[in-house]
């Protein structure tokens, strides 16, 4: 069997970056720990940061008054958090830590410039993704989140009030090609926003190694007989991988880790790619491709 292994693999660097915080201050912290929901979606890692000492916060501002945070440290994950969250843990006595990815902070200040310049801001993503709610923080929730042009024809039709300006930014890990079908269906779907708005402003904040990845995937899948996607399985990014390499045709598996391989499902595979999301290490692709080899 030929097995590649994509180049984009391993750590994202939003995600290296984050880990690395948050060992760093495991190392250094005199009290606990925390971080505000898993840190990445990755179950294995946040286990071994969990060894390491490092406590997971729930989400919910009513739930976090059980806990006791005045000198703990608290790492804000990398998809951010809603400004709100940051205000009530600073209150709590919490040090925070910022590790948001840089670019998903660059999505969170073009939600607040659209905002801020009057448009109606459309954001194309999952709203219940941390990233997206983090977002919709930063603007007092003033925008309507979309997954494909039905729902903002539904919006629109269901809007009384007009709209002259609006505004589209999207979830940083979206895959691109929901982002372009949509931008695409815009004018078929929704004709009245063409004759109804006088600007559309549309903010690029696509992750650019998330694209890599995407265009990466795509290539492969076209030129292997078989896809090996591996991510946490509530890695949106993953999951967008794997739909990737099926909408080709070619068979594709998702899995988290190697022990899930069951090694005679690939026989008389000739050609295999391995790829993993921005929250898998490359340790776990190397594991996969050496269970399949052996």
């Amino acid at each position: 069997m030929e097995i590649t292994i994509a180049r984009y693999t391993g750590f994202c660097p939003g995600v290296r970056r984050a880990i690395k915080i948050a060992g760093e201050t495991l190392g250094k912290s005199q009290g606990k720990v925390y971080t505000l929901g898993p840190i990445i979606h990755n179950p294995q890692v946040v286990g071994d940061l969990e060894e390491s000492g490092l406590e997971i916060l729930p989400e919910d501002i009513e739930e976090l008054h059980d806990y006791y945070l005045a000198g703990s440290s608290v790492v804000i994950r990398s998809h951010g958090i809603p400004p709100k969250l940051m205000e009530f843990l600073k209150e709590r006595g919490a040090n925070l830590v910022d590790a948001t990815c840089p670019t998903v902070k660059k999505a969170q200040k073009a939600a607040m410039r659209l905002a801020g310049e009057g448009y109606k801001l459309f954001i194309i993503g999952d709203v219940g993704h941390p990233e997206v709610k983090a977002i919709l923080g930063h603007i007092n929730g003033e925008a309507v989140v979309i997954r494909d042009s039905h729902e903002l024809r539904q919006w629109w039709e269901s809007n009384t009030r007009r709209v002259r300006k609006v505004g589209l930014i999207a979830q940083t890990t979206i895959d691109l090609l929901t982002f372009r079908s949509l931008i695409d269906g815009l004018i078929n779907e929704v004709p009245e926003l063409i004759r109804e708005v006088l600007e559309i402003k549309l903010i690029n904040t696509l992750c650019r190694n998330t694209l890599a990845r995407q265009t990466e995937a795509l290539q492969l899948a076209l030129a292997n007989d078989y896809m090996l996607v591996m991510g946490g399985r509530n890695s949106s990014n993953t999951e967008f991988l794997r739909k990737i390499c099926e909408a080709t045709g070619t068979p594709t598996l998702k899995i988290e880790t190697a022990d899930e391989l069951n090694v005679s499902a690939f026989e008389g595979v000739g050609r295999l790619a391995i790829l993993g999301g921005t929250s898998t290490p490359r340790t776990f692709v190397e594991e996969a491709r050496h269970k399949l080899l052996s």
